[in-house]
């Protein structure tokens, strides 16, 4: 049977703790971005472990919820491919199999069509008259975006 961790917390801890249950009910959070924040505003670094497996425990923190999440806003909002919110994921120290899974939820179609409205709409935007630079160009974009290069050479072949 596993054990339940008894939460018994010092004034001092209480202080940061409903900090946190603060920052955690006004949107989702991972592990480390609570730690940074408690850090932040001074607890010792067992305050932290306390405090977070506190949160963890009693749902304020869920990394997978957190994953799905960061996922669907980076996608939609700031139009990221799978590497770069990957990549900003892990940055955030989160579970590798939490990600890949997020990131295998992410629907196809909006994927896509995310992917050809910031094709399109840098084509709009480019002044290349040589086809091989303005290629290459698009590439770098979509690149710095996350999207993989047969992704992009997918998107770019397809009929507009």
């Amino acid at each position: 049977m596993p054990t339940v961790e008894i939460f018994d917390f010092t004034e001092s801890e209480q202080v940061f703790l409903s900090k946190a249950e603060q920052l955690c009910a006004a949107g989702e959070q991972c592990r480390s971005g609570v730690r940074d924040k408690l850090s932040k505003w001074g607890a010792t670094r067992e305050q932290t472990d306390h405090i977070v497996n506190y949160l963890t425990e009693n749902n304020y923190i869920d990394e997978e919820r957190y994953c799905r999440i960061y996922c669907d806003s980076k996608l939609h909002l700031q139009k990221w491919g799978r590497v770069k919110i990957a990549y900003r994921l892990r940055e955030k120290h989160i579970d590798g199999a939490l990600i890949d899974k997020a990131l295998r939820e992410i629907d196809p179609d909006l994927y896509h069509s995310t992917l050809s409205d910031l094709l399109s709409s840098k084509m709009r935007t480019l002044n290349e008259p040589d086809e091989r630079k303005r290629r290459t160009k698009l590439m770098s974009f979509l690149s710095s975006h996350g999207f993989t290069v047969d992704e992009i050479e997918k998107a770019l072949s397809s009929p507009k």
